[in-house]
């Protein structure tokens, strides 16, 4: 752009500064945000500047100005990529999110039941579900058959998997079962025999 002309310059500072408070706050309510805020502020002095010549004396400017600001707010940040959600592939989302409280009260029980495996189970299941081995290198790393490896595998996880009686009991309110894979009663009256 080339340099502005004196006339404008003073025309600019004796009618569009005293302007410029009003815009900021104008130009804030817009964008909720002051660096995005700030940028359409200048953006509209800039406009502001170069179109200073099609402003009629006597019309309002600051209404002239607001006018102009909202336009560019449109064009810039409605309907454009800025105002869009951001993706991020889930390989580059480095975040993580906070356990939740039964999460926590599940791994302190697997925690809990982890320290009462034999060490064959515990051995077992660090190698196959904590490392990510196969069945065959478990097998050649323990020096024990395929089959005795599935065989201790799925009483260690039946072990882990048993329903916790003293911690989840304690947290769960009166009333409130917890969820058991056994088989349910129907409700009634219960019977006894004998």
């Amino acid at each position: 752009m080339s340099a502005i002309s004196a006339t404008t310059e003073r025309q600019f500072l004796t009618t569009v500064a005293p302007c410029i408070p009003d815009l900021r706050r104008f130009a804030i309510t817009l964008t909720r945000n002051h660096a995005d805020a700030d940028d359409l502020l200048q953006d509209t002095l800039f406009r502001a500047v170069r179109k200073l010549h099609l402003w009629q004396p006597g019309s309002n400017m600051i209404a002239w100005l607001a006018v102009m600001m909202r336009r560019l707010y449109l064009s810039k940040f409605v309907g454009n990529k800025h105002s869009r959600a951001q993706t991020i592939p889930i390989d580059d989302w480095d975040g993580s999110t906070p356990a939740t409280q039964m999460q926590r009260i599940e791994v302190t029980e697997v925690a809990a039941r982890w320290r009462t495996l034999s060490k064959d189970h515990r051995d077992i299941l660090s190698i196959v579900a904590v490392w990510g081995a196969s069945y065959e290198e478990a097998s050649a790393h323990l020096q024990i058959p395929t089959g005795t490896i599935r065989s201790r595998l799925a009483r260690a996880r039946g072990h882990l998997r048993q329903e916790p009686e003293p911690v989840r009991q304690a947290v769960l309110k009166p009333g409130v079962r917890s969820r058991s894979p056994g088989p349910s009663r129907p409700p009634g009256p219960s019977v006894r025999t004998g």
